[in-house]
């Protein structure tokens, strides 16, 4: 089978169509488009998530505590703690452990969250090491977002710009690919401190938007594709207003890839109708974000080029990353 997520349909025939068993509890189910599971705990609610790393071999301790948290701040909720799952391979080495376990640390201090359990294990299963964490967090019960909230005419505001995870896994892992291109550790620790997405989060719920989804596989048309379909409706995306930091760019023209479909763990895609006075709102808080587009009626999902020509994208968008990583 094709490396990445499952497409959608055979999520639905080989996943969720197995799932029978609904609480009344639980007021966010399982289903296409949602990443987090919602609890009715009173006056809160639980958030729960789960994400692994298997796409970069530096830093993956970094990686999986932001990715599983930003899922919990894309419903507008505080993660609070965090499960986290380590396969490693026969030849692991201690030191690794120990490195991979203090950056899980480090990065989760800096989110107050805490660590509280998990699994690890040496295994033959596994080449390289694989970090999955659960996230929980909490969220006022009438405050908490979904992907399926989106309405019609809203506009769509992406914080940050696109390519920011997959960005630093190529300068990490693959540093001689932009010959002749200086990657500095001062340019990496930029794409570092904007891999959570948990400020926005919490301010895009407290603000009213309409949904939210963090900008992970597939890029910014697969975070699209997932919340117009939850929300059962279409959408169109501006190439020409989507932001590219520089050293992304670089990469994009030596690779010949396209950075919407680029993994963007720290970009947040929101859906409101008040774009304007969101994208102000944000950027007094020393968030940067852009219009890129709006949710329509009926189910088409287009993006407009910046040669002006529109393109139809699927539900299910392959993420340039797997393809990068394939002919290395």
């Amino acid at each position: 089978m094709r490396v990445g997520k499952l497409p959608p349909e055979l999520l639905q025939e080989l996943v969720l169509s197995k799932l029978s068993v609904e609480r009344g509890d639980v007021l966010v189910h399982a289903g296409l488009g949602e990443d987090c599971a919602i609890i009715d705990f009173g006056e809160e609610v639980c958030i729960i998530s789960s994400d692994p790393i298997t796409g970069a071999v530096s830093g993956i301790g970094e990686l999986a505590v932001n990715v599983a948290c930003n899922d919990i701040a894309a419903c507008g909720g505080s993660p609070v703690g965090i499960q986290v799952v380590l396969l490693l391979p026969e030849e692991v080495s201690e030191e690794q452990i120990g490195e991979i376990m203090a950056d899980i640390q480090r990065t989760a201090a800096k989110l107050n969250v805490e660590v509280i359990g998990g699994h690890t294990e040496v295994t033959s299963r596994v080449r390289d090491c694989v970090a999955a964490v659960t996230a929980i967090g909490r969220a006022p019960k009438d405050r908490f977002v979904t992907s399926s909230g989106a309405r019609a005419g809203d506009d769509l505001v992406l914080t940050k710009g696109v390519g920011i995870e997959a960005t630093l896994i190529l300068a990490q892992d693959f540093p001689d690919l932009l010959q002749g291109y200086e990657v500095t550790p001062e340019s990496l620790q930029w794409f570092r401190e904007r891999l959570s997405v948990v400020p926005e989060g919490v301010f895009g719920a407290e603000f009213g938007v309409h949904a939210m989804h963090d900008v992970t596989e597939g890029g910014l048309l697969g975070a699209a594709a997932e919340l117009s379909s939850a929300s059962g409706l279409g959408c169109v995306i501006w190439e020409s207003a989507v932001h590219i930091p520089p050293l992304t760019k670089a990469y994009v023209d030596v690779l010949g890839i396209d950075p919407l479909k680029l993994l963007s763990s720290g970009a947040m895609l929101m859906a409101t109708d008040r774009g304007a006075e969101l994208v102000e709102q944000l950027r007094q808080r020393g968030i940067p974000a852009y219009i890129v587009g709006r949710m329509t009626e009926g189910s088409q999902r287009q993006v407009i080029r910046s040669c002006g020509a529109a393109e139809e994208f699927p539900l299910f968008v392959q993420d340039e990353l797997w393809r990068v990583l394939a002919e290395e």
